[in-house]
């Protein structure tokens, strides 16, 4: 799991195109007792984009509230958590240190969940989902599939600001549905980092027109999204 955020940490699960990993999950957490190391680290290496944690086996569906507002049924998991990304892959070089082990991650709220499937319809424009707390505020590429596929789709977190948007951090629980206009939902169309791109927000069952102002790319992977 990628993790970014200074203050609130937010998980987003590293996605693959296969069972059981064919999955797109970002939650907000907390580290608990390892809250202070995390803080603390992030302080001390400005230059980290971002952070992983590596979890023990367990079904991802066990984390989501039931259809009619029943409980999940965990709300906390536990593993590692790295600076940098632990499996050290090609597109992220830099050496993973360890800053916790045995960190349990509290579950304070899950954005977004969804399964890919053989029923997923890609977005004709760029989409992306707001998220964050307070004065943080990321975007995340929207994934879909189905998988296997044709194209390259692509996992991607950055900081950012939305011009023309006043929300609270209740709206950003679940996530605000960004869509970048005129742009296609394609690798090549990614966000830049410092771009200013006009979109639309899906907020309260409206739209309303916004300008994207990128911030900083925190994780961009291709690789386990690679059409075969």
């Amino acid at each position: 799991m990628a993790v970014v955020g200074d203050d609130t940490p937010f998980l987003s699960h590293l996605p693959m195109g296969h069972d059981p990993h064919n999955t797109q999950l970002i939650l907000q957490g907390s580290f608990g007792s390892s809250q202070p190391a995390y803080r603390n680290d992030r302080k001390a290496h400005p230059e980290a984009r971002f952070y992983t944690f590596a979890p023990e086996i367990f079904a991802l569906s066990d984390l989501y509230p039931g259809e009619a507002g029943e409980p999940p049924t965990r709300t906390s998991f536990t593993g590692s958590l790295f600076r940098n990304h632990f499996e050290q892959p090609e597109a992220h070089p830099e050496t993973p240190v360890e800053i916790a082990s045995d960190c349990v991650v509290d579950v304070v709220d899950v954005v977004t969940h969804h399964k890919f499937t053989a029923d997923d319809q890609q977005p004709e424009e760029l989409t992306y989902l707001l998220f964050g707390k307070g004065p943080e505020r990321f975007l995340a590429h929207w994934i879909t599939g189905p998988f296997p596929t044709s194209r390259q789709e692509f996992d991607h977190l950055m900081t950012a600001d939305v011009q023309g948007l006043e929300v609270s951090d209740d709206q950003l629980r679940h996530g605000i549905e960004v869509t970048v206009t005129g742009r296609p939902d394609e690798l090549g169309g990614k966000l830049r980092e410092r771009e200013r791109a006009a979109a639309v927000a899906a907020v309260n069952g409206g739209h309303v027109m916004v300008e994207v102002m990128a911030g900083t790319e925190l994780y961009f992977e291709t690789g386990d999204l690679t059409p075969h």
